[in-house]
């Protein structure tokens, strides 16, 4: 990497020289490196942003104030090159209180283009520009200053190639006619990544809930609001303050008394944080139940198995045919939302394949297969199998 092309931001004016050249040019690629094994909130250590013409490290743990990046992130006019983003992007709602915004996301780019999904950078890199990368800082310290040359030199190859992958995507994808594609599937991502940040206490995020029932769940919310005041309180992720199945076994047994609540393995915090959340199981107890089986899904039967395989085998031809990746397309509860309103007159939420993008791409070939408006065939090429459907 020649040396020219680096610049290291750790002072108030270079950094609003950097925004102003940014913002002229109209699109950065952008990363960061932040510890959030041990707080409450990320610590971001390092924001890497890079342009045909340069790369630059800014220093959050110098004396600058980096919101001014963020607002580019968060900027619908400036386009954001990224790389599997969606823990930097939630960042941005955590920094400012803003969605980032206008992001091309370049591994979900190559899972539509029928490289692969998920896909490393490495492999991305080789597979587009030809680079080959020599990642060996992945568990460092980036609290540590000042940055060793190892550092420095892994944090600017994670944005640097971006661009020419951005590039060499964009002609596969303009072939394809898929690029409004990319751009749906990424809007989506800013869109999640921002409600992950400002929702932390979804009953949905909580694994496990989908076993619960009516009162259970209603105390699983309110321990799931304690144990979001107590992390913020203690500066520590919520997930070490009261691990999820142990938030699970309390909303399930509804114990009020602090000596049985620690009587749990794996319980190990302060008698002032137990007291709390015995309380919030008291008072959860004296609110309205939720309805049973909000968040359950249900084991799947011997028939929905059968359809779900079938399904499966179809959108997996067809991903070969079409170039595409079948792990973005679609997943294994998207087919669910197609089979069970058929299977036991389930009609709670669209699946995703039956709109956006997805709806595009496949049409109603599984709901054509589903109501015998299609056949399936199998067809043979010299030692190649396909499907071909029968109308």
């Amino acid at each position: 990497m020649a040396s020219d092309r680096l610049r290291i931001i750790t002072t108030p004016s270079d950094l609003a020289a950097l925004v102003a050249e940014l913002r002229a040019t109209g699109w950065f690629a952008f990363d960061t490196e932040f510890v959030g094994e041990d707080r409450y909130q990320p610590e971001v250590c390092l924001i890497q942003v890079s342009t045909d013409d340069f790369d630059a490290l800014i220093d959050p743990l110098a004396p600058l104030d980096p919101s001014s990046i963020w607002e580019l992130v968060a900027d619908p006019a400036i386009e954001k090159l990224v790389h599997a983003g969606s823990e930097d992007l939630s960042l941005c709602q955590l920094q400012i209180g803003k969605p980032a915004a206008n992001v091309v996301d370049l591994q979900i780019a190559a899972g539509i283009a029928g490289i692969g999904f998920p896909i490393n950078l490495a492999r991305l890199c080789r597979v587009t520009t030809g680079e080959r990368l020599h990642k060996s800082q992945t568990l460092t310290d980036w609290r540590r200053r000042p940055l060793t040359q190892e550092q420095i030199t892994y944090a600017a190859e994670d944005v640097r190639h971006l661009p020419g992958a951005r590039r060499h995507l964009h002609t596969l994808l303009t072939k394809l006619n898929r690029w409004h594609w990319l751009t749906e599937e990424c809007n989506d991502l800013c869109i999640e990544t921002a409600k992950q940040k400002s929702e932390p206490t979804q009953l949905s995020r909580l694994k496990g809930a989908g076993s619960l029932r009516g009162r259970e769940l209603t105390i699983a919310e309110a321990l799931l609001v304690e144990r979001n005041a107590l992390a913020q309180q203690l500066d520590r992720p919520a997930r070490v303050v009261l691990k999820d199945h142990l938030l699970i076994e309390l909303a399930r047994r509804g114990w009020t008394d602090i000596e049985r609540i620690r009587s749990l393995r794996g319980i190990s915090v302060s008698a002032a944080a137990l007291k709390r959340l015995a309380t919030a199981i008291e008072a959860a107890k004296k609110l309205p139940a939720k309805p049973d089986n909000e968040l359950e899904i249900e084991g799947d039967s011997n028939e929905e198995e059968m359809l779900l395989s079938l399904l499966t085998a179809v959108l997996r031809d067809y991903c070969n045919r079409e170039t595409l990746s079948y792990s973005i397309l679609a997943t294994k509860d998207d087919l669910r939302k197609v089979v069970r309103p058929y299977t036991r007159g389930d009609a709670k939420g669209q699946s995703p394949l039956e709109k956006g993008w997805r709806q595009g791409a496949v049409g109603s070939l599984l709901v054509d297969l589903i109501e015998g408006r299609r056949r399936l065939a199998v067809q043979r090429s010299g030692t190649a199998f396909g499907l071909s459907m029968i109308e």
